[in-house]
């Protein structure tokens, strides 16, 4: 009812101003247009993605050359194999330390680069890592819930290397409430303290109910090939404090949790190719100081606090909920290629949504670029916005923005 009177009331000031302050030959059809744009969709995307073979940085004065799994002798090798309520240990390394309390597995690595194969299914196991030396998680087959915290968590502040198994279908779920440990971080079902990048041509879900759904400390890196599904009902799903970095891949991310943001970049965020679809149906959190003062978090599908820099690939991004962003940045967007669609559906109720929202500057130069939103202007920037010559079409309507190269 509210939406059919805010529709009515629409019309009778739309056909008000048509009449006392625009000339007789006016198009109403075209103002009312402008207000009632059938947004694009945004939808989860799981079919397989045409991808170019990824080839791995062989120069050692590269800065990405230790991102690649291949670069590393991997002659030391553990296996983890989860059977139900038992768990089988393969294989002995020295400096190398594996306790088990029931399926929950510690390791304590001080040899060096070890390799640890995760297969198997278990309700109530975890893998946990300390040391820091480099280590490589092979998934083959692994279905690990733990109820009282991360399914994997990685205590080493050096790279995890998260391999999925050419294939295999991987899941990882935690609980809704987690155990925790003193001076020790357990912020999601995945969590490394150390850089995360994820390579191979599997699958993994995650799932997460008590925080994050996949987070790192330190930067996430996704190669062609790999296949995400990251679903978080609480925090963040796909998170990385000092950046994240997509060269190929297809990753999927549903979100609800009041705040929460689909994908969050905390440093430079580089999309070179690949998919990424981000959802995102949380509301407004609405948290009060001990003074009794009011702050409120609106919830993003993409959140940026450093430069977001779009070279190539696909991106989609929909916010629902109150006041929800499809795209906040913080600071600069640049888009050279690529495609990257924006929607913001949501209620503005304790803030307002965007389609996109950049504190810095906008810059375009290619690819194709769609925004919009249903309550509000589809893109708010606060800096410089730089459109590059050359654009082959150009649209902005009160809810829509379209630029395509």
């Amino acid at each position: 009812m509210k939406q059919f009177l805010r529709y009515t009331l629409l019309m009778v000031s739309l056909t008000l101003l048509m009449t006392s302050c625009i000339k007789d030959d006016t198009d109403l059809d075209e103002v009312v247009a402008q207000y009632t744009v059938t947004p694009a969709e945004v939808e989860i995307d799981l079919t397989d993605l045409n991808e170019a073979p990824d080839v791995p940085v062989t120069d050692e004065n590269d800065p990405a050359y230790n991102d690649y799994v291949e670069n590393t002798d991997w002659d030391d090798a553990i296996s983890i194999n989860f059977d139900g309520e038992a768990v089988v240990i393969n294989g002995k390394v020295p400096g190398v330390m594996v306790q088990t309390d029931g399926n929950h597995i510690t390791v304590m690595n001080m040899a060096g680069p070890v390799k640890f194969v995760l297969s198997g299914q278990t309700n109530n196991g975890s893998v946990k890592f300390y040391g820091d030396k480099r280590i490589q998680v092979l998934l083959n087959g692994a279905d690990i819930t733990n109820p009282h915290g991360a399914a994997i968590n990685n205590q080493g502040g050096k790279s995890m290397y998260v391999v999925l198994a050419d294939g295999t279908h991987n899941r990882l779920q935690d609980g809704i409430n987690y155990t925790d440990v003193e001076a020790e971080d357990q912020k999601a079902t995945l969590f490394s303290e150390g850089q995360m990048i994820f390579s191979g041509k599997g699958r993994l879900d995650v799932f997460a109910q008590g925080r994050g759904a996949i987070r790192s400390d330190d930067y996430i890196r996704i190669r062609p090939g790999v296949k995400l599904y990251i679903e978080s009902q609480a925090l963040d799903g796909l998170r990385a404090n000092d950046g994240i970095t997509m060269d190929g891949g297809s990753v999927n991310v549903v979100t609800n949790g009041l705040g929460a943001k689909g994908v969050r970049s905390g440093g430079l965020m580089t999309v070179n190719g690949g998919r990424l679809i981000a959802i995102n149906g949380g509301d407004t959190r609405i948290e009060y100081t001990p003074e009794g003062l009011m702050d409120t978090t609106a919830c993003a599908a993409l959140s940026c606090d450093s430069l977001l820099m779009v070279n190539g690939g696909t991106l989609k991004f929909k916010a629902t909920g109150d006041g929800g962003k499809a795209i906040n940045a913080k600071q600069d967007i640049s888009i050279q290629g690529g495609s990257t669609v924006a929607v913001a559906t949501g209620t503005k109720k304790m803030k307002k949504p965007r389609g996109v929202k950049i504190d810095g500057n906008f810059d375009i130069s290619g690819g194709y670029f769609y925004a919009y939103s249903r309550r509000s202007d589809p893109i708010d920037v606060a800096g410089k916005t730089t459109l590059a010559p050359g654009y082959k079409n150009y649209e902005l309507t009160p809810k829509l923005l379209t630029i395509a190269y």
